[in-house]
């Protein structure tokens, strides 16, 4: 079988695998995982960080933990607020929820090769030029594209 898009390399097959399982598995990345969920479902209002630990099911300290790293990694943002006479931070999403058109045209759809394309196959994302064509001529890549 010939996998032309996928001749060029972009990530090493390896080092993609090793990050894939070690970021995704951990207990601290599912906590981030669900944190990140509940501030997004929460919507432009956000939710208070106090009220984002319990729902996670975590001490407060672990909770802080948590917003800081997301905040460090431009997923959400935090602002002071008074909330029955304590100071707490109202947490919020800066990314907004993806829409369908965000992937309408995507090549994956449509491609020959989806059933055996995984990352760090020999036909992966990663690898695939198709993919990499549609992001850079996409409306979605384009900066002024509010989707």
């Amino acid at each position: 079988m010939d996998y032309e898009p996928f001749q060029r390399l972009i990530i090493p097959s390896s080092h993609l695998t090793s990050v894939l399982s070690s970021r995704f598995v951990t207990k601290r990345s599912t906590l981030e995982r669900k944190a990140l969920d509940i501030v997004m479902k929460a919507g432009p209002e956000g939710i208070l960080q106090t009220e984002l630990w319990k729902k996670i099911g975590v001490s407060s300290r672990e909770g802080s933990r948590i917003c800081v790293r997301l905040e460090k990694w431009g997923l959400i943002g935090r602002e002071k607020f008074l909330s029955d006479g304590r100071w707490t931070y109202k947490i919020f999403s800066t990314k907004p929820p993806l829409k369908l058109n965000s992937i309408m045209g995507a090549p994956c759809i449509t491609c020959p090769y989806l059933s055996q394309c995984a990352p760090g196959a020999e036909v992966s994302p990663e690898r695939c030029i198709w993919i990499e064509e549609w992001v850079l001529t996409s409306e979605v890549a384009s900066p002024s594209h509010n989707a």
